[in-house]
């Protein structure tokens, strides 16, 4: 019978079987043990030399930032796989990483997996941030309202004329599904509203940002961190994504940002999850558009 579970071992295992054969990340040879624990009994990673990390994009982007210091000061290299939340997830859950990074909290069907996984997973608020709107840099629309939004990936809205702009129409793209960052603006914005089945889906903020950048008409979602010159973030309900509105929670699309572990990290592992409380993670996250005060 297929499940979704089943599917996503399935492909976990492919995914990660490939991974051996490239980064010779160490796991179990045997197909039959392969989501079995295989941490050393020191460090408690996976790998006693490497820090392995999955999940969002947008928090994998501060495992990142993290990565140079540790190779530095530990000899320790940080892998970084940039799937999805839902991936990064169900990756610590089998045991394939040492961190998933999500953009939303883990939900009961993921925890209800962990346990019969045997896996605790615990939560690790590491910066604040923001889901930004932005459309091309030469776009005359400097800000939209949540219901104007909505209509426009409802697909109500059709033409950038509807909320004011140019007689040309709209290019709707999202991200997609397994995405945290299509998960909130969803539940922020979308509610109960399905989205436009002519919106475009795309896989993550980098995609996003090139085809905006070339499309004028086009109309998107990204995380805060990832904003460049060569798109323009709208303002929401009039409400700009600055680290005052995002703290104190008036902008709209605020959220957090997280990295699980598998049970209460120790050594190394706990440091790295920890790094964003020093001032030297702190000074790494407010060059890079990410919030450190919680």
């Amino acid at each position: 019978m297929f499940t979704f579970t089943s599917f996503f071992k399935t492909t976990v295992l492919s995914a990660a079987l490939l991974s051996m054969l490239s980064v010779g990340t160490v796991f179990a040879e045997k197909p039959e043990d392969f989501f079995a624990p295989q941490r050393d009994p020191l460090t408690g990673l996976i790998a006693s030399n490497k820090i392995i990390v999955d999940g969002s994009p947008s928090a994998g982007r501060i495992a990142n930032l993290f990565a140079f210091d540790f190779l530095r000061t530990d000899g320790i290299v940080v892998k970084v796989n940039e799937s999805d939340s839902e991936r990064g997830v169900y990756s610590l859950i089998y045991k394939n990483c040492d961190i998933a990074t999500t953009t939303r909290a883990i939900n009961k069907n993921e925890l209800g997996e962990a346990k019969r996984e045997g896996v605790k997973p615990v939560q690790h608020e590491v910066a604040l941030s923001a889901i930004v709107v932005v459309v091309h840099s030469g776009s005359p629309v400097s800000g939209l309202t949540r219901p104007q939004i909505q209509k426009i990936y409802a697909g109500t809205y059709t033409n950038w004329k509807d909320v004011g702009g140019p007689n040309r129409p709209i290019v709707v793209l999202q991200r997609e599904t397994g995405s945290g960052t299509q998960e909130t603006f969803n539940d922020v914005v979308m509610g109960s509203t399905p989205v436009s089945k002519r919106a475009v889906t795309l896989f993550n903020n980098r995609e996003i940002i090139s085809r905006i950048a070339t499309t004028s008409n086009a109309i998107g979602y990204i995380g805060r961190g990832w904003i460049d010159q060569s798109v323009k973030a709208l303002l929401v309900d009039g409400i700009d994504h600055s680290q005052k509105t995002i703290k104190d929670k008036s902008y709209p699309l605020h959220r957090k940002l997280y990295m699980y572990t598998n049970g209460e990290p120790k050594g190394v592992l706990k440091r790295f999850v920890e790094y964003s409380k020093t001032p030297e993670g702190k000074n790494a996250l407010s060059e890079n558009g990410f919030i450190a005060e919680l």
